[in-house]
């Protein structure tokens, strides 16, 4: 799960997809019946921050639906944030080619409100996200209204939390890592993610696949320890700020070193 994680030369946010399968993307992996049971109670908890579908995104989960089933994937309609591992946005563009965010199951989200996002545009979602849109604004634009139907399109994007929760949604005010936060108890996410084209509706599904692990457990991959050694020296200020990363930053490269 780490060896797409991590790029040569300075960090800067990159689209680096590969082709992958949608059919794998969603179908079950070992370990989903617990992440199942997570997203089950935390839909019955509180629906309405996790769960969302405007009416122009009707049509799309519609599809959805279909291909989950074409892929060999059980789930109801009205049901499948709940029978299914993954997250998933549902975007489709505007009439100006820019993707809105129309619906979606969001679960484990990473420090970010899903429910304030649904019904703005991405340009608008990315804007806080510092040098994405400037740097990556027209290629994500223009790639994600050109993709070839039938394959998922996967890239991987990694963080740092001083909680290993899955749910890291804002208002749990979970601890933020510090300088003094011990990297022993450090969790490093993995967010696998999938792009797929809804030909039917000229709609985006985006997946989200998440794993957690011990930071120690990077640090003992030898590749993995290299390129996150790498990122963090290489790390602009402000996208280590945005990463909460500011205060841990060269204590961990330090970590990493010794």
């Amino acid at each position: 799960m780490m060896d797409n994680l991590f790029y040569p030369g300075r960090f800067e946010f990159r689209m680096g997809v590969e082709r992958g399968e949608a059919g794998t993307f969603f179908q079950s992996h070992p370990g989903d019946e617990a992440l199942l049971v997570k997203r089950r109670q935390l839909l019955a908890k509180n629906p309405a921050r996790h769960l969302a579908l405007l009416p122009k995104g009707a049509p799309l989960l519609d599809e959805f639906a279909r291909l989950l089933s074409g892929w060999g994937v059980v789930a109801n309609l009205q049901t499948i944030g709940q029978e299914i591992a993954p997250d998933y946005l549902l975007l489709k563009p505007n009439d100006a080619g820019m993707p809105m965010l129309l619906g979606g199951c969001v679960c484990f989200p990473s420090s970010w409100a899903f429910e304030e996002k649904v019904g703005q545009p991405l340009d608008w979602i990315h804007a806080v996200v510092p040098t994405l849109n400037e740097k990556l604004d027209g290629k994500v634009r223009s790639f994600l209204t050109k993709m070839t139907p039938g394959h998922a399109w996967c890239r991987a994007n990694w963080g740092l939390t001083a909680s290993p929760k899955l749910n890291q949604h804002p208002s749990l005010k979970l601890p933020q890592l510090t300088a003094n936060t011990p990297p022993e108890t450090i969790s490093f996410r993995i967010e696998q993610q999938a792009l797929i084209a809804l030909p039917k509706t000229n709609g985006i599904l985006f997946g989200i696949r998440l794993e957690v692990v011990p930071l120690a457990e990077v640090r003992e991959n030898q590749k993995a320890r290299k390129g996150l050694l790498n990122a963090l020296k290489t790390m602009p200020a402000e996208i280590a700020k945005y990463k909460n990363l500011s205060e841990i930053q060269f204590p961990l490269i330090r970590w990493l070193q010794a």
